[in-house]
């Protein structure tokens, strides 16, 4: 029995040297090796663990070994797949998970089952009875703090077993975590899981340093076993404590390896990356959705993307496909689109959705790259590419580095294969491994220069990889089939791409661009803004210059609210857009009606209203040279479209009263009472009258009325507005046009 149980401790105590060994070979650039080695697959363990968890769990790997017929090998199971603590309280589905792991191990699951190393991968907190089959896997692994290489994530713990448990910890509890400790160089220590009271003193043996408690030395002490306990013990193995963080398990030896993601683990255990995404149709029937995406992506199409995309999941969507057929983007939106996809789980949270990413023959992906990285796999046709950045300027490609880069390495995908599409400098080597020839790698030139400068070289090379062209690498598709960051498959239309997938096209729904999205993005051309805004001020200027049209009114606020909505979809500043607007408005009215003249509040209005405009048309305040050249080109077409209106207003505003018909369109204002009405339409206009004096009887504005004499005549002020009760004077007579001055 003994022997057994120093057996299992130096195969776990081997698997945990050779996992590190890998770690610290792979270093930061380790997600850069295509996996040679044999299958394995990553299990998500939902939170709570229930019977129905285990049999899914059950059921997922039984898929993959009996139905898929895969060689699995390797098991990682994945406690924290949202990344939140967990811990269940329910003692008999752990144990029976637990009891499936240790089968896997020992190959008795099934007769035709190999024998699997599993491995513990802890994201965050995981407490309670949720330790049981943790503790049962081979080997336990903590997550590092993303992107920091060595150091460690404070939130990643395993225990207290006894945290907020909703019964006392009983002997079959205890029964169970003692036949686990066996397995264990230290029993005691996992025994302090159940128990943070439990005194441990650190002790030489001939195996090595052990943690003991007295108990347990005493009982060694009794059978003859030399032990040296030893002074001091590590930070955290004070009584009351009954957890391990990152660092103390590692310490300890509980643990023997941090990775910040499961790209770094996979690539660690030598697993293909198509092991970190799991089947998710396990027991359940295909509902497929595709999605195509046209255009070009800014905060507008960004948004209405990420809409159809919850639509999908709302519909009980399990596979979603992304038919890329757009290049280009804007990385402020198509990132953070990316991350959601990359995390797009069912509505319950708990499964995670299958997201493929189709780019067509003969399409060369820019900024939406990133949206077919977000994707768990990538299917591309003939002649299509991926990361084509040479389009953009230096300074932009210098900005996508710290997007793209992180990105493909926590998808695990060769960053650096994704760094020479935006760096120039950077020139790529294939190489092997000397010892191990399945083991080949991405490294630069500078890299394979030291390499083979060493005492003992570790590579061989077979191959440069170079760009197509005399500018940046782009990903083609044999690139990609040859770094795995796509599918084998060479895929050129829709129906191969359902076949692929033993989809059939009955069973997949299509989704396309929303009409009204298609209608937004009409109006946001700039031509089609140059007409809004041209006629919008048109309108807004004969409405105040011809009382009583309502049609220009119409027609201004008409254009002005399609203005203010097309850009809704896109901008961050609508809101405040529409406030300066209307106080805008307000200023110019006060100016009219209140102050009249050309003072202030007119200048102030007139100013807040083209701020407003290109206010809105912003997604984001410009920071760099090329988008404030863009905003001043989106100020120049404003200024233009202001000349024009202003132009166009007043000459409407002057010939139309005299277009047959089309003068129908101004009203008279209304009259006072009926007598001035009948008095005003009977009075004829004699040339007599030119110098004639009276009283405006109405604000001219500039038209109203003005009493000369004994009668109301129609008249038109000379300049822009006269009050109510100010002397005027005829000063010229057209028809029946007559123009009055303030005396």
């Amino acid at each position: 029995m003994i022997g057994s149980a120093w057996k299992r401790i130096g195969a776990v105590a081997g698997f945990g040297v050779a996992l590190l060994c890998f770690g610290l070979s792979f270093g930061t650039a380790s997600a850069q090796e295509p996996a040679k080695g044999r299958d394995g697959m990553f299990v998500s363990v939902p939170d709570p663990i229930t019977s129905n968890v285990v049999q899914q769990i059950k059921q997922q790997v039984g898929d993959a070994v009996e139905k898929k017929k895969r060689d699995v090998r390797t098991i990682v199971f994945d406690f924290n797949p949202t990344e939140q603590p967990v811990g269940t309280s329910d003692f008999g589905p752990c144990n029976d998970l637990a009891d499936f792991i240790r089968r896997l191990q020992l190959g008795r699951e099934k007769p035709n089952w190999p024998a699997m190393t599993t491995v513990a991968f802890v994201r965050h907190e995981a407490a309670r009875f949720t330790v049981l089959p943790v503790l049962a896997c081979d080997q336990i692994v903590f997550s590092a703090e993303p992107g920091a290489a060595g150091n460690l994530t404070p939130r990643a713990r395993l225990g207290p077993v006894a945290k907020e448990l909703d019964s006392p910890i009983t002997e079959t509890h205890r029964a169970a975590f003692k036949t686990l400790a066996r397995n264990y160089a230290s029993p005691d220590l996992i025994m302090r899981l159940l128990d943070k009271d439990l005194v441990l003193k650190k002790v030489k043996t001939p195996q090595g340093v052990r943690y003991m408690s007295p108990a347990s030395i005493k009982e060694a002490e009794d059978k003859g076993t030399l032990l040296t306990v030893e002074s001091g013990l590590p930070s955290g193995l004070e009584p009351g404590r009954g957890s391990f963080d990152a660092e103390l398990a590692r310490e300890v030896g509980l643990a023997k390896g941090t990775f910040a993601s499961r790209a770094e683990l996979a690539a660690a255990l030598r697993l293909p990356r198509q092991s970190m995404h799991e089947d998710v149709l396990v027991g359940a029937v295909p509902v497929a959705w595709r999605i195509e995406v046209r255009g070009h992506l800014d905060g507008g199409k960004s948004q209405s993307l990420e809409r159809r995309i919850k639509k999908a999941v709302s519909k009980n969507a399990n596979i979603l496909i992304l038919h890329i057929d757009a290049e280009t983007g804007d990385p402020v939106h198509v990132a953070p689109l990316a991350r959601v996809i990359r995390e797009l789980r069912d509505d319950s949270g708990l499964r995670p959705i299958r997201t493929i990413a189709y780019i067509p023959p003969n399409r060369s992906l820019g900024v939406t790259t990133l949206l077919a990285l977000g994707c768990n796999e990538i299917v591309m046709g003939k002649d299509s590419a991926l990361a084509d950045f040479r389009a953009l300027k230096p300074e932009d490609r210098s900005a996508l580095i710290d997007v793209v880069v992180p990105m493909a390495r926590d998808q695990g995908y060769p960053p650096l294969l994704f760094q020479a599409t935006l760096d120039p400098k950077i020139s790529l080597v294939r190489v092997k491994g000397k010892n191990d020839p399945t083991e080949q790698r991405l490294v630069t030139d500078d890299e394979y220069k030291q390499d083979q400068e060493s005492k003992s070289p570790r590579w061989n090379s077979f191959g440069r990889l170079t760009s197509d062209s005399k500018d940046t690498l782009r990903i083609t598709t044999p690139i990609a089939r040859e770094w795995q960051v796509a599918i084998p498959q060479e895929v050129d239309d829709v129906s191969t791409l359902y076949a692929t997938y033993s989809l059939e096209s009955r069973q997949v729904r299509e989704i396309r661009d929303d009409w009204l999205d298609q209608v937004a993005e009409f109006f946001r051309e700039p031509w089609v803004n140059f007409l809004l805004l041209m006629f919008g001020i048109i309108g807004l200027i004969l409405e105040l210059k011809l009382p009583g049209a309502t049609l220009p009114g119409i027609v201004s606020a008409l254009c002005f609210v399609l203005f203010f909505w097309a850009y809704s979809f896109v901008g961050e500043f609508t809101l405040l857009a529409v406030f300066l607007f209307i106080l805008g408005l307000v200023l110019i009215a006060v100016e009219i009606f209140v102050v009249p003249g050309f003072g202030v509040p007119g200048i102030s209005g007139l100013l807040l209203l083209i701020t407003s405009l290109a206010l809105v048309t912003l997604e984001r305040m410009p920071t760099t040279t090329g988008e404030w050249v863009q905003l001043g080109s989106t100020l120049t077409t404003f200024g233009v479209a202001l000349v024009a209106a202003m132009v166009g207003a007043f000459a409407v505003a002057y010939y139309l009263p005299s277009i047959p018909g089309a003068n129908r369109l101004v009203l008279k204002p209304p009259s006072d009472d009926l007598e001035d009405d009948l008095s005003a339409s009977r009075i004829g206009i004699a040339s007599s009258m030119l110098g004639a004096m009276g009283v405006a009887a109405t604000p001219l504005r500039p038209a109203g009325k003005a009493q000369i004499g004994g009668d109301f005549l129609d008249v038109v002020a000379e300049g822009d507005y006269v009050e109510a009760g100010v002397r005027v004077q005829i000063i010229e007579i057209e028809g029946n046009r007559i123009v009055v001055k303030r005396m």
